[in-house]
């Protein structure tokens, strides 16, 4: 942005940004190359860097037909996408779209403009790798963890450490927008070399309205490189004389000001991903990166995605919040209709009730305003004050709620008593005569931390004033007087509903008795409008969750803990069979580290008898399931939940080569066949016929649950002659103590991001400072070489690499290290590294206690 300013004339700051047309820019970045057509499908504007994708220029390009320049399979395919724009984006994308008789492979996001006069295409280079399944599980597997929390801030800062996790970016912010526009980091994921914003505050003038805007319409938006200027569309303008409208453009260029900002930031690239709650904008993830950084269309597909999960999720987390807001409101409201009466004052018969009101809006007082009587309660205006307040309502609309947190900034007279009432808010109680109660808050004192100073966006250079983004990103302390504490979305919810049961309650106690009556039917009809809106939007919640429940009677955290009991005991038996290189592996292995896992030092009351087997990767992940579904149903319902019951399991090999187990519950409960059948028992009773065309058979004995099962020989293997280890033994370490001295700072190079997250947990949780996280050998090699750190954990295999590099460049820096495997603890390492200690997955508090124990005992040892 380039616009020059009148000092004398002109009153400067960033809100001019918001003239500036950032969807009409006329350029693309470079990572890609766009081409645009008309109706008829006839080339309308191409990037001028075609000719490094295609070979043809621009200008000979435009005016031809779009099918002389691309295959005709690749145009039938993006013609036959249009026919299905009907998301909310209006965007379609193709993966592995041939441009040319070449093997090079793109993948493509098509538009159409507003006015449908054009059709945009932006390809990009596509990835070859096939982990795009790979990161959606890791999606599927993060939603679990995000669902336990029950604070925002809880699920905000796990959702930044994923999304920093998923997309490489060395910083991963949370940003809310606040109800005056300005924006807050209420969470952040960084390196550890990184100053931290957390908590930093940020002008409304930052984001522009128009920017806003268009992050509604499109959620993700990639500036892969701030030194590059953007690549120029051909031609600039259309027969209509506009530049073509980009604005749902995934390549759209940035607007210069916008890319110095970013500069004077230390920022070389950026992601943005909105957060969107009941169509507004709740906030943003904003993602940084010190250099140049292209997240590919699958990538980026993967976190537009999970920013959609997480806005439900943090959607569903605010509705909780409201529903328990809402049962107190309702309490009250219940009793506030029923105790007041008509024959009584009626500032007398509702004051009890506000009170409570009052605690529940975080107010230190109020006024009770009827007729040409009032009152005020607790910390509130004087007379003449409380005049003029109601003066200033007077001239707002009758029927709206009216909340200010600076009341100050909006008429002159409050400045006289700011110190003392700074924030005020009004419910309309009726519309003639006016009516109110208006609730109020103390001023708060309180340091604002900005980013930079915000009443400072321009700087005087050799042309005059020129409006700049500011340069200097310091903490800036702004102390703020006047101010109350801000009205939250959920206070003006609470006011509403408190504004409904007060038109009842005035209606009730008016002293015309017809008028009475006729405004008593039109509100009645108003509340049974607005109630029957309410119990629509209540039936299709309910109706969702059954939906997703699949019929069942659980609640919503009920369904979730089973779901994830469920996903851990798959992730148990994956570990299993990735410890032997994906074969096939031992079923009583299987049944005791289930056992521990549920029944912890009660394992032992599932006692194994007869032979064990080998299970193929499929049979035994179908296995798994089946036992835990048994395991979890006797500890809740059968024999383990009784202190003297036991389960029995017993083995054998038949004759013609297949495999039984016998499951026999003693101890417990008398034992009676369900009325219906849940998922649970549909997996203990379907899945072994129907997955492995096995046999499954359950009886419902009254001394206890009896379920036989047969595995046909091409599931199942004799194992060698070897001893089985215990499902201890990798992790087998002296017991550690509290006050064993932990390190503070550490790197953990882990590509899954569970694994990553539960690690990082674990080490914060018993004393360390810092935790950086790499997923692959890059960043684990640029945090080891220039972070300082006191300690590592190193997963050996981190995607088709090995932690080596990062454990030579920690060696070479004096730095205690050990490595971190699912093959157990004999580990063959280069010769340099000498001999150094491993832990085996999976881990727990203990065992990574005991584990940073031996490392530093080693080395001090070697030292020695």
């Amino acid at each position: 942005m380039n616009e020059f300013f009148d000092a004398e004339k002109t009153q400067v700051d960033l809100t001019n940004c918001d003239r500036e047309p950032i969807h009409l820019l006329g350029r693309i970045q470079p990572f890609g190359f766009l081409v645009a057509a008309s109706a008829d499908w006839v080339v309308s504007h191409v990037s001028l860097n075609v000719d490094e994708f295609l070979s043809f220029n621009a200008d000979a390009m435009v005016g031809e037909p779009l099918k002389n320049f691309l295959p005709q399979r690749s145009l039938h395919a993006i013609r036959n996408r249009l026919q299905t724009i009907s998301n909310s984006d209006g965007r379609e994308r193709l993966r592995n779209v041939s441009i040319d008789d070449s093997d090079r492979l793109f993948d493509v996001s098509i538009h159409v403009t507003d006015d449908s006069a054009t059709t945009v295409m932006e390809f990009e280079p596509a990835r070859l790798d096939e982990s795009s399944e790979e990161e959606l599980l890791l999606v599927r597997g993060a939603l679990p963890r995000l669902a336990r929390h029950d604070t925002v801030e809880g699920l905000a800062r796990d959702g930044a450490r994923y999304l920093q996790f998923m997309s490489g970016f060395d910083r991963v912010m949370v940003y809310q927008f606040l109800p005056d526009g300005s924006g807050e980091v209420i969470a952040e994921a960084r390196q550890s070399r990184l100053e931290p914003f957390l908590g930093l505050r940020y002008p409304a003038t930052d984001i522009p309205q128009q920017a806003r805007a268009l992050y509604l319409k499109q959620t993700l938006r990639l500036i892969a490189d701030v030194g590059e200027d953007g690549v120029a569309i051909h031609p600039p303008r259309g027969t209509d004389g506009q530049p073509i409208d980009l604005s749902s453009s995934v390549l759209r260029s940035v607007s210069p000001i916008h890319l110095e900002y970013l500069r004077n930031m230390g920022v070389q690239a950026s992601m943005s991903v909105s957060i969107i709650i009941n169509g507004k904008l709740w906030g943003l993830f904003a993602c940084h990166h010190e250099a140049p950084l292209v997240i590919d269309h699958i990538k980026r597909g993967v976190a537009e995605m999970f920013g959609e999960l997480f806005s439900m999720m943090l959607a569903s987390r605010l509705n909780h919040d409201e529903r328990k807001a809402d049962k107190e409101v309702q309490r009250l409201t219940n009793s506030f209709s029923a105790t007041v009466s008509p024959d009584e004052d009626p500032i007398a018969g509702i004051s009890p009730t506000l009170e409570r009101f009052s605690s529940l809006l975080d107010a230190q007082g109020f006024a009770i305003v009827i007729d040409q009587n009032r009152q005020t309660f607790g910390e509130s205006p004087t007379d003449i004050e409380l005049d003029q307040i109601i003066r200033f309502l007077n001239r707002s609309a009758a029927s709206k709620i009216f909340a200010s947190s600076h009341m100050s900034g909006l008429f002159p007279e409050a400045k006289s008593f700011s110190d003392r009432v700074a924030g005020m808010l009004a419910i309309p109680i009726s519309r003639r005569p006016r009516d109110y109660i208006i609730f109020f808050r103390r001023e708060v004192l309180k340091e604002v931390t900005w980013a930079g100073n915000p009443e400072k966006p321009v700087e005087v250079g050799p042309n005059g004033i020129r409006l700049t983004p500011r340069k200097s990103f310091e903490a800036w302390q702004d102390e703020q007087r006047g101010h109350s504490e801000i009205w939250r979305s959920a206070h003006l919810r609470i006011a509403e509903q408190l504004r409904m049961v007060m038109l009842e309650v005035v209606l009730r106690l008016t002293d015309e008795v017809a008028r009475e009556r006729k405004i008593a039917q039109e509100r009645q009809e108003l509340l049974i409008a607005e109630l029957n809106h309410r119990v629509r939007n209540i039936l299709s919640l309910v109706k969702g969750i059954i939906s997703q429940s699949r019929g069942t009677d659980l609640s919503l955290n009920d369904y979730i803990e089973i779901l994830d009991t469920r996903i851990q005991s798959l992730a148990r038996a994956h570990d299993q069979i990735t410890q032997h290189n994906w074969t096939a592996a031992s079923l009583q292995r299987m049944i005791e580290i289930e056992a521990a896992s549920y029944l912890g030092d009660g394992h032992e009351r599932i006692r194994l008898e007869g032979e064990d087997c080998l299970l193929e990767p499929q049979a035994f992940a179908t296995l798994a399931l089946v036992v835990h579904e048994l395991t979890t149903n006797s500890a809740k319902y059968g024999a383990l939940s009784a202190s003297a019951g036991y389960v029995k399991v017993k083995t054998s090999w038949e004759n013609d080569g297949t495999f039984t187990i016998d499951w026999l519950e003693r101890g417990g409960p008398a034992v009676q066949a369900p009325k219906r059948r849940g998922f649970g028992s549909t997996i203990v009773e379907r899945s072994i016929p129907y997955e492995l065309k096995g046999k499954a058979s359950i009886d419902y004995e009254l001394s206890g649950l009896h379920a036989a099962f047969t595995l046909p020989a091409r599931h199942v293997a004799r194992p060698k002659d070897e001893a089985r280890p215990s499902p201890s033994r990798s992790n087998k370490r002296k017991p550690s103590s509290d006050s064993d001295p932990l390190p503070k700072r550490f790197l953990v190079a882990e590509d899954n991001l569970i694994l990553a997250m539960e690690l990082e947990d674990i080490l914060l949780a018993n004393g360390a400072e810092s935790v950086d996280v790499a997923a692959n050998l890059s960043d684990g090699k640029a945090i080891a070489g220039g972070s300082e750190l006191d300690f590592a954990i190193l997963d050996v295999n981190l995607g088709s690499a090995t932690s080596f590099p990062i454990a030579e460049i920690l060696a070479e820096r004096g730095i205690p290290f050990g490595f971190a495997t699912g093959y157990g603890e004999e580990l063959t390492v280069p010769k340099n590294l000498g001999k150094r200690c491993c832990i085996a997955k999976p881990y727990d508090r203990d065992s990574i206690h005991g584990f940073i124990r031996d490392v530093i005992e080693t080395k001090q040892a070697q030292s020695d």
